[in-house]
């Protein structure tokens, strides 16, 4: 065998050595390493934001609750009792409306305790329909339930019907002085609802949000829907919402 001979031997062995280093699989290029750890990094801040968008919205809505079936109630014990405290002669005809008042608040501050999980059981127009009653406090209240074949629902959404139907309901009663309250739930290529009261209304233009309006008004928005408020002073008043 001729020097060249072995020359050819020797570079033909070393070609082949070098593909099967190739198709054993060689570490990635450091690019693409960097490339995984950057989607991986994403993901995990995708998924940690949206946890902490569920978190939020989930303290929104126990606060709603709270806010609507708890302090609104003991508040007004709590007034009356301060009354009777400055006037005991008038005991016996304050008493009571505390006493029912604390009691209101007791049930609800239980049912929020205890039944989380019962409210993603229970349909949507059950709830709404019982909060929006709950709030009448015996003022008369018609509701009305117009829902499209298959219509569905997520729990955040529910959560925001269920809350805005009792804030509104309670404000009609409580500020308003409403003496009849309609409820109108839909459902077409959108959840609808529409609380309309004949209470003596307000001029929209110079009152500021309170607490429940502006709670209505941030749920309404973080689910991308709209929220319309329409009332005059002596015509009622009339609260709009669509979500998606």
């Amino acid at each position: 065998m001729n020097a060249g001979e072995q020359g050819e031997r020797h570079t033909a062995g070393g070609g082949g050595s070098g593909r099967a280093e190739q198709a054993g699989g060689s570490p990635p290029p450091l690019r693409r390493v960097v490339d995984l750890r950057r989607r991986r990094g994403r993901r995990e801040a995708d998924a940690r934001l949206q946890a902490d968008a569920r978190l939020a919205q989930e303290r929104r809505r126990l606060a709603a609750d709270v806010h609507d079936l708890v302090m609104q109630d003991l508040s007004f014990a709590l007034a009356t009792v301060r009354s009777i405290a400055h006037d005991p002669s008038r005991a016996s005809e304050r008493a009571p409306a505390a006493a029912a008042a604390a009691e209101r608040a007791l049930v609800a501050a239980r049912e929020i305790v205890g039944d989380l999980g019962e409210r993603d059981r229970e349909p949507v127009a059950e709830r709404v329909e019982q909060g929006a009653r709950q709030a009448a406090r015996g003022v008369p209240l018609a509701f009305e339930l117009s829902l499209d074949e298959g219509a569905r629902i997520d729990g955040p959404t529910a959560d925001a019907l269920v809350h805005i139907a009792r804030e509104a309901v309670t404000n009609a009663v409580k500020h308003g002085s409403a003496r009849s309250v309609s409820v109108v739930l839909e459902h077409e290529d959108e959840w609808r609802l529409s609380v309309r009261d004949d209470g003596r209304g307000f001029d929209t233009a110079a009152t500021s949000d309170g607490f429940g309006l502006s709670s209505m008004r941030l749920g309404v928005e973080a689910l991308g829907g709209r929220l319309s408020l329409r009332s005059e002073p002596g015509r009622g008043t009339e609260i709009e919402v669509a979500l998606p």
